[in-house]
Order: C-alpha cells, then structure tokens, then sequence
C-alpha cells in the first residue's frame, strides 16, 4: 500500500509542476521580450501613417487606420508565428515625422543594433512617393546621409561594427530563390557595385503611391521608357545599400504582404518563400541579396534616349505648378490707408489736369478741313445753330429730323404706304398714287 502510495504521490508531483509551469508562463507572459523595433523615415504625406496601416492588417488582422501624428509616432504589430498563428512577439514601430530627422535619437539607439541567430533587432523602412519621380533618389539619399550620421553618433566599438558589417554583408551573401538550395558553408563573394555603402542594420526601401503612374502618363507624357529610368535609378541605390525594394499599391495589397514578410524574416528569421517580381512595372518587389549590377544592366536597351550618368533630377524635372504662389498669404491693406491713399492720388491728379473755360458754352466737333482753321470752325457753329433752330421750329408731335429732300424747317411730309393685292390670277395690282 505504502509502495502504491508513493507511486501515485510521484504522478501527483509531476503533474502538478507541469500545471505550476504552465501557469508561470501565462503569468510571465510567452511574448519574446527582446526588443525588436521597425524605423520608417520619410518625408512628409509620403504615405508613412498609411503604409503602417497595411502592415497592421496583413494576415486578415483587424482593420486598423493609422493617423498621421506629429514629431515621433509610436505603434506596434503582433507578430504571430508562422505555423501556429499565436502571438509571439510584439514590434513596436517607430515613425519620425520630420524631414530632418529629428526625433531621431529617441526612436533607435545603439541598444536596438545588433543581430543573434533569431534575427536582427531593428529594420529600418525608407518611404518616398512615386508621384513626384523627380525627387525620388534625392530624398533617398537625404535620409540615407541622416540615418548613417545617427549611427556615426553611437559609442560602439570598432570590432562590433565590422561584426555587424559583415553579418549584414552574409545576409546577402545567403539569399537563395524559394524552390533554390544554398549551402551555407560555400558563399560566394559579393558582385561590383553591391553593398558599397554599409550601414550594419537591413533596409528596405517602400516607393508609395504607386498608382500614380497612369497620372504621370496622362499628365505629363511619362512612357514605359521613363519608369524604367525610374526603376533602373532605385535599384542602383539599393544595391548600394543592401536594400530590398518594394512598390506599394494602394489598390492592391500583395505587396504590402510580401512587405510584411519581409520584415518578420529579418526580424525573426521567418522563411521569406516570395519569388523577386520585376515584370509588372507597378509591382516590383526585390529582396536585398538577389538582383546585381548585370540584371539592372537588361534595362539599359530601353534608356539609349537618356544619359545614365545624369542624376534622375536632371533628366525628370519637376513641373511648374502655381501653388507655391497661392500658399503665399495675402495681407488686405486696411481701410483707412486704402482711402487715404486714393485720396492723395485723387488730389495730385486734380492739380495735374488743365481748368475748363466756364465761357465755352457750344460744343465743337471736329472737322474735316485743316485744323486750327477759322473758316471751318465758323461753318461748323453755323450748320450746329441752323440744326437746333430747325428742331424748335418743328411742330409737336414731329420726330424731328427733317425728311430727305426737304429744306430745315419746312413741314413734314406725310407718308405714303404701298399696299400690294393679288387678284385670284396671281396678278400685283397697285392703287393709284
């Protein structure tokens, strides 16, 4: 009895430290605790605040709508796990709502640098708009310049920024296609041109407002030919950084999915089992490690029109538009310098103009004889006093103006009315005068 006892007593034990572990976990909590963080940088009304709502929805999540706030932004995503969809970690993301990067400092620190065997601890999101091309590389460079001077500011030591480097540079080195096999133990060296700019932190670079393009055909008579120079511009850039490249359409959202995807597979070590895109000129979408200088060249048959060596600025300049000039404001000049004003005018105006002689009482028309001639001038009052003396002498009733033929003052002559009949022969007869 005691044995059988003592057997059961061990059952009892077990079980309750599974339950104990069980309940320790929920009240620990299972969300991973390392913090894992998303930067998105980008100019204002690029479509930052609209790109989070895409990620925030991705995988049949709630509906979310993302405000645009002010200054830094924060939100987060509850990442799930891939097999099972339960909640395994929460990202916070962090939005910078300045063109100069301000806010910067608070929203990634050398504390969220680093990458271990679950992933990296931050990915950083560059967001341009599409509709204004002419602007696209420049800005991409003017975040990239603000975001590498950020990092020069951290007091990391040497040794862990080449370890990041070089992590960051075997991420590329490892991308393999979906159906491919890579062997890891054999990694081939880096191609020209690729990661020539290494910041030691993944980045991809999101063009919103895609959809824009039927606009720029429209409007300003953008043809296949310019969205490949367009296309050929930010892949030469993100090449340079180890980016990836996405377009997001706001009419369709496969690639603010594959987006999501992305990330996580960065962040999490997640599998990323989508194929590169570069068919669709609206749907590109390139994963860092995967295009080269040679695949970006394929798009040189359709550019032979343009320079390449010119920045994308110079060849698609910016159109002329009137809204910097309605932004401007308008002051309305107030009321009493308005009427004094007006009063001094109409003051040196009067001064200038010469004074009417008051004598003058008959108007003189100009006439066709020699100016300046006392004859003409004396014909002209006689024939203005004879009109006037024959409207007087006029009887009431009259139109005064005197029939043609008949001298000035004579009585009218009444007038005299035709009237045509036709006879039952289609004959005009007239009656007598």
């Amino acid at each position: 009895y005691n044995e059988y006892k003592s057997y059961l007593s061990m059952f009892k034990s077990d079980e309750e430290d599974l339950w104990s572990s069980i309940l320790n976990d929920v009240s620990t909590g299972t969300i991973d605790k390392e913090k894992k963080s998303l930067l998105v940088l980008g100019d204002e009304f690029s479509g930052k605040s609209s790109l989070i709502s895409k990620l925030r929805n991705a995988k049949g999540e709630t509906q979310t709508v993302v405000k645009q706030g002010l200054g830094l932004e924060y939100s987060y995503i509850n990442i799930k796990d891939h097999f099972t969809d339960d909640i395994v970690s929460r990202l916070g993301i962090w939005t910078v709502n300045s063109n100069d990067g301000q806010f910067l400092e608070h929203a990634l620190s050398a504390h969220n640098l680093g990458c271990t065997d679950k992933g990296w601890n931050s990915v950083v999101v560059l967001v341009v708009d599409y509709g204004k091309p002419w602007d696209i590389t420049q800005r991409l460079h003017h975040w990239i310049d603000i975001l590498e001077k950020h990092f020069q500011s951290f007091k990391v030591k040497d040794s862990d920024r080449r370890d990041l480097e070089s992590k960051l540079a075997k991420s590329l080195q490892e991308y393999c296609l979906p159906d491919g096999e890579m062997n890891k133990d054999v990694l081939l060296p880096l191609t020209e041109g690729v990661l020539t700019r290494n910041l030691g932190i993944p980045i991809a670079v999101v063009c919103t407002k895609v959809d824009s393009m039927n606009a720029l055909e429209k409007d300003l008579d953008y043809t296949d030919a310019h969205f490949d120079l367009i296309q050929w511009h930010l892949r030469k850039f993100c090449l340079e950084i180890g980016a990836g490249l996405f377009y997001i359409n706001s009419k369709d959202s496969t690639n603010a999915d594959n987006l999501y995807k992305y990330i996580v597979h960065k962040l999490y070590n997640f599998p990323f089992d989508v194929a590169p895109s570069v068919i669709e000129k609206d749907g590109l979408m390139i994963p860092a490690g995967w295009d080269t200088q040679q695949k970006i060249d394929i798009l040189n048959d359709t550019l032979r029109s343009f320079n390449l060596q010119d920045k994308l600025e110079k060849i698609l300049t910016k159109p002329v538009t009137r809204s910097a000039d309605m932004s401007r404001e308008i002051k309305a000049e107030d009321d009493q310098d308005f009427l004094s004003r007006m009063q001094s005018l109409l003051d040196s105006d009067s001064l200038r103009r010469p004074k009417l002689n008051r004598e003058t009482t008959t108007p003189r028309l100009p006439t066709s004889g020699t100016p300046g001639s006392a004859a003409n001038n004396g014909a002209t009052d006689g024939m203005l006093a004879n009109f006037f003396q024959s409207l007087l002498k006029q009887p009431r009733g009259g139109s005064g103006v005197a029939p043609r033929g008949a001298s000035p003052g004579s009585p009218r002559q009444p007038l005299t009315r035709t009237v045509t009949r036709t006879t039952s022969e289609g004959v005009a007869r007239q009656p007598p005068s």
